[in-house]
């Protein structure tokens, strides 16, 4: 309402300013005030609508519901991250995913603390739960067979209970409370009852079958027959996944906790330049022989960057490897990754790498010779999380015996050299040294050529009468 009302206040003003010239700046300077009403009326409406327009375009610049100007984007950033909440703590980026610019957790917790939610039905839910089991770890998956039979035991109780006088304990009816009978006697007689129940519901459960109650009512009877029925389906169901979880092969596969990125001496290159190398170590564990067949080795390398509009990006690349696919490994290997002006690692620092809460990613898919099962073992390593070492260098774990055999010794796959760091600053402060004297010469130099100069001034203005007329007439 305040925009509608300007243009009137400012034509009410400049007609204010005309009513009131003087009868000085009237004879100094003759006005002819005498128009036409229309054509001042036309002049006035003109002028209206000039700031009207101005006022509204000024309203859409400013304004939050503008989508041509470049701040609407982010407006509608955040709108969207309040209606999903992918915008707050705790909300991951995917590939093309716009969220605003929060504090979210980085490193493995922000990877993998990302909450998912399904939106599926009770039935499929059901049908999932078997792949669930099966993908629990094993220490839960063992606690779930154990517990099962005693839940359902649990879920039964209540069902015998309510025909309790269908049911005889060795031969005898449960015998209802005497009038005189103390509390406390009552309570321990029912809750034997209760007891002897739960018992005669867990044996169905278990398919042991053996308890001192006797189910003597067809109510209780149904019940038992059903218990038994859902007992032998859950028997089955345990058995399946019990058989699924031991046939799985255990991960023959092991690599290292750390990863490095140092410079690489024994790769060949035909240019002068050393590029550096990402390593990490990979071993194969388990009964010997141990060895894989048709071995494929992928390394992701993701980093999440900044778009111009100010939404977050996921980058993630695949990089080239120096042996990427092996038909026949056994022992170990080296995984390495040449960072030279191809790779999407080149120009990255371990600042730039932090900072954009880089993370790599190592997958090994292969065949195990003996059974011939698929092998599939992954390993992350986040910048954020201390997983990369810069400069870094693994020990030498494999050495040679007294009987001039050679060992490999797994435990020390995750040790790195410590004198690496002690040359690095070495070197660094020789270069520092070197620099220092570089930057000392050139300032020599450049003093030394001040001083010629100045000399050279010197001498060209003291010079004689003679050498003046020789110059003249030379220049002549």
């Amino acid at each position: 309402m305040n925009l509608l009302h300007q243009p009137l206040e400012v034509e009410t003003n400049m007609r204010n300013l005309l009513l009131t010239v003087t009868p000085c700046s009237l004879r100094m300077v003759p006005v002819r005030l005498v128009r036409s009403s229309s054509g001042a009326g036309n002049r006035w409406r003109r002028l209206r609508h000039s700031v009207q327009f101005a006022a509204y375009m000024t309203q859409l610049r400013h304004g939050e519901a503008d989508l041509i100007e470049e701040n609407a984007n982010e407006v509608l950033h955040r709108q969207n991250s309040m209606k999903d909440g992918s915008g707050f703590s705790g909300g991951v980026a995917f590939d093309g995913a716009k969220t605003a610019a929060t504090s979210s957790p980085k490193g493995r917790k922000g990877m993998e603390g990302m909450l998912v939610r399904h939106d599926r039905s009770f039935l499929t839910i059901l049908q999932d739960f078997y792949v669930a089991c099966l993908k629990m770890p094993m220490g839960q998956f063992t606690v779930g067979v154990f517990l099962a039979p005693l839940v359902l035991g649990l879920l039964f109780t209540p069902l015998f209970l309510l025909d309790k006088g269908g049911l005889s304990f060795d031969g005898t009816r449960e015998a209802e409370a005497a009038p005189g009978e103390g509390s406390v006697v009552a309570a321990t007689r029912g809750f034997s009852a209760l007891l002897n129940v739960y018992l005669y519901a867990l044996s169905l459960s278990t398919t042991f079958g053996g308890s001192p109650v006797v189910a003597h009512s067809p109510f209780c009877l149904l019940v038992a027959n059903v218990n038994t029925l859902v007992a032998q389906f859950l028997f089955v169901f345990l058995s399946g996944g019990v058989f699924a979880r031991m046939s799985q092969p255990s991960s023959p596969v092991r690599c290292s906790k750390k990863a490095v990125i140092r410079c690489e001496d024994y790769v060949s290159t035909s240019e002068i330049e050393k590029y550096r190398v990402f390593a990490v170590r990979l071993v194969l564990t388990g009964p010997a022989p141990c060895e894989l067949v048709d071995a494929k080795i992928c390394l992701t390398f993701r980093i999440f960057v900044k778009l111009p509009s100010g939404s977050m990006f996921c980058s993630s690349q695949d990089l080239q490897l120096v042996r990427p696919e092996v038909s026949y490994l056994q022992y170990g290997l080296m995984v390495r990754h040449i960072i030279d002006k191809k790779s999407p690692m080149f120009g990255h620092t371990m600042k730039t790498l932090k900072d954009g809460d880089a993370s790599f990613s190592l997958t090994i898919m292969s065949l195990e010779r003996t059974s011939m099962q698929p092998i599939f073992h992954l390993q992350d390593y986040f910048v954020c999380d201390g997983d990369l070492v810069w400069d870094g260098d693994f020990e030498d774990f494999i050495h040679i015996n007294e009987d001039g055999q050679r060992i490999l010794d797994h435990s020390k796959i995750d040790l790195l050299k410590t004198f690496k760091v002690g040359g690095i600053v070495a070197q660094a402060i020789s270069r520092m040294g070197s620099g220092v004297a570089t930057r000392k010469e050139q300032e020599a130099l450049r003093k030394l050529e001040v001083e010629a100069k100045l000399a050279e001034g010197v001498a060209s203005a003291f010079q004689s009468p003679k050498a003046l007329l020789e110059g003249l007439r030379s220049r002549k």
